[in-house]
């Protein structure tokens, strides 16, 4: 049932319903420390594709653009970020600078021509996706070699876990019908199978959204502690996906 759910008209209604009652999506989003962790996962994430000038960069799930002004400004190739809903494209476009091109577009049938894309990325998308249907098509616009890099939650944290298990505290917190969370090992197997190389996932982020601004500073240290604790990072909140797709007539690892 979740899987349909998933469906691209799904997402498109609720989050267009979301932005049209208030603008912004996430409460996460609104905090000092969800602001940190913005700047944290678009450093990662910018690091990782490591796409240099000249280079294009595909943002897909991009909603009204928080995470996008944060790669904007770390990501020195041409960046192009795409959401399914278009009431949050609009709200996008007003906020970014004009330098990153915003479009409406169903990760499933992508406006783009094969191999146009240096890298493809994206905070907390994959787990609203068929990935069936979407992982072929973002490996269609991939160009050989090219870089595959996300953020998404981990079922494994407790707090993820609840939100993504128990229906009514999913709803309360503005989640999409069919939205998942990601254990680890699955995802690279499902990431391996799509025919994607070199995949790395690794647990992280300890920085929960509500921790008060004065403290920030502190919790970010002993969360990067526990992020090299066996075990205890397992249960960190998300996961930091990276691959690559195989280069032109290379193995597929």
């Amino acid at each position: 049932m979740s899987r349909e759910l998933r469906d691209p008209a799904v997402e498109r209604a609720h989050f267009d319903a979301i932005v049209a009652a208030r603008g912004p999506i996430y409460w996460a989003d609104r905090t000092a420390a969800g602001a940190r962790r913005r700047e944290i996962r678009a450093e990662l994430l910018a690091a990782r594709a490591a796409v240099g000038a000249g280079g294009r960069v595909l943002e897909i799930g991009c909603a009204v653009g928080d995470y996008t002004a944060a790669l904007a400004g770390r990501t020195a190739g041409l960046l192009v970020s795409v959401d399914v809903a278009p009431a949050a494209v609009a709200l996008a476009r007003t906020r970014l600078p004009a330098r990153v091109a915003v479009a409406t577009a169903d990760v499933e049938h992508l406006p783009f021509a094969d191999a146009t894309f240096d890298a493809v990325l994206g905070n907390a998308v994959l787990h609203h996706l068929r990935l069936d249907r979407a992982l072929p098509e973002l490996l269609r616009v991939l160009r050989p070699g090219g870089r595959f890099c996300f953020s998404e939650p981990n079922l494994l944290n407790p707090h993820v876990f609840v939100e993504k298990t128990v229906p009514w505290v999913g709803r309360w917190l503005d989640d999409s019908p069919g939205e998942t969370a990601f254990v680890r090992w699955r995802l690279a197997r499902a990431l391996a199978g799509a025919g994607l190389v070199d995949v790395a996932i690794r647990p992280f982020d300890f920085l929960y959204p509500a921790v008060p601004a004065a403290l920030v500073p502190a919790v970010e240290r002993l969360g990067r502690w526990l992020e090299r604790v066996p075990g205890m990072r397992e249960v960190a909140g998300s996961l930091l996906v990276t691959a690559r797709k195989p280069a032109a007539g290379g193995a597929r690892g």
